[in-house]
């Protein structure tokens, strides 16, 4: 039986909702440009070779990596976004947003692209506190809905429908399957 994956149509959404989620992130943490140009990070999903199977129920996952440089013995910290396809068609399919999935990604990769910035050095003050991942969790979910809520488009209005504010803390309507791991030793 052949893993189901993104079709070619939806990987360029993912690549085009990466960029749109770049763009808001920068912008809602006043990042310039040449700040932001010092992150360095990639975008895998399924296809990719350097893909890895992600627990049932992850939609994405952040890791924070060290690579070394062949001609000297220091390090730069390297990010890798992975998408789990299959997770987040199989979660789009269910929650019928199968006709909202860029705007699925844009709230997906939004939301991984604030762990990367808290995880990275651009807010080292961020990096700090990282309390429990539930508390990191609730956190980011504030900081993704008030990045997308100020959004002038309607394309979000399926997605941030789904967000409830009635409690204290922030929760996903779909929270059993947005899960990411962060691993800030990784």
């Amino acid at each position: 039986m052949r893993s189901v994956q993104f079709s070619p149509v939806q990987r360029h959404w993912a690549i085009r909702a990466m960029e749109e989620a770049e763009e808001r992130t920068s912008s809602y943490y006043c990042i310039p440009p040449h700040r932001w140009e010092r992150l360095r990070y990639d975008l895998l999903t399924r296809q990719d070779h350097e893909w890895e199977p992600l627990p049932e129920g992850t939609l994405a996952r952040v890791q924070r990596l060290l690579h070394l440089r062949p001609s000297r013995s220091t390090g730069y910290d390297f990010y890798r976004i992975q998408l789990n396809d299959p997770g987040i068609l199989t979660a789009a399919r269910r929650e019928n947003l199968e006709s909202h999935l860029y705007p699925f990604l844009v709230y997906i990769l939004t939301h991984e692209m604030v762990h990367l910035v808290r995880l990275s050095t651009i807010l080292p003050e961020e990096g700090d506190s990282l309390h429990s991942a539930d508390a990191e969790e609730r956190r980011v979910q504030g900081v993704v809905y008030r990045i997308l809520a100020s959004a002038p488009d309607s394309q979000l209005k399926p997605i941030l429908s789904r967000l409830d504010f009635s409690g204290p803390a922030l929760h996903w309507s779909l929270q059993d399957w947005v899960r990411q791991d962060i691993d800030p030793d990784a």
